[in-house]
């Protein structure tokens, strides 16, 4: 199982590497969510996690709140990958919803394309799309070979527990072609009661180590 630990400072990423994360998700503000750490940071949390065998992906986010980004905010992520992809980052996570809170299409796949031979990752927008949309928002994911789906399974505001239904049926539906990352509450504490439900193979939090 593969451990992806959710920081955002130096001694964060310490911890996680000592207690054992095989992957850290770095971002700058956690407390709205989680935005784009600096160029700065993105190297030296590089350097340091490479060196233990520790994978890095970074989030792509310009602010807090919704999803919904403006031409310029979208242009903003897109120069952030830009820069950032030359830090032999392992991986960008992101998500575009448009304003009908559907998976913006255009900008997903354009932002895709800017990360290049960098594995993409659609992060907890995905569960603000309206459940009866998401199965068809997951095959667009595949079909854009998107590397991971980090997802809560509901609500942000939801147990993660009372959403294990609608998690086992995007882990089915994606058939292995995407994988199925669940998040969102869960602790080094609790997650052996996920996977004795449903047996991830990899699974995120900030306390997950």
């Amino acid at each position: 199982m593969i451990k992806e630990s959710c920081v955002e400072t130096i001694s964060q990423i310490e911890h996680a590497i000592k207690n054992g994360a095989n992957r850290i998700e770095l971002c700058d503000n956690l407390s709205v969510g989680g935005t784009t750490p600096s160029y700065g940071m993105v190297k030296i949390a590089v350097e340091m996690c490479h060196q233990n065998n520790v994978e890095v992906a970074i989030m792509i986010r310009p602010r807090g709140g919704d999803f919904n980004y403006s031409y310029y905010e979208y242009e903003v992520m897109r120069q952030d990958i830009i820069q950032l992809k030359e830090l032999n980052v392992d991986a960008f996570v992101f998500g575009c919803l448009d304003e009908n809170g559907r998976l913006d299409e255009w900008k997903m796949k354009a932002l895709k394309e800017t990360s290049g031979k960098v594995p993409a990752v659609c992060h907890m927008a995905f569960d603000t799309i309206n459940p009866y949309n998401q199965l068809k928002s997951l095959d667009w994911l595949i079909n854009q070979q998107f590397e991971r789906l980090l997802t809560h399974g509901g609500p942000s505001e939801s147990s993660i527990f009372d959403n294990l239904n609608h998690l086992g049926k995007l882990l089915i539906h994606s058939k292995g072609n995407i994988t199925i990352m669940p998040g969102g509450g869960l602790n080094r504490d609790n997650l052996s009661t996920l996977v004795e439900d449903i047996p991830f193979d990899e699974v995120h939090g900030t306390q997950i180590v």
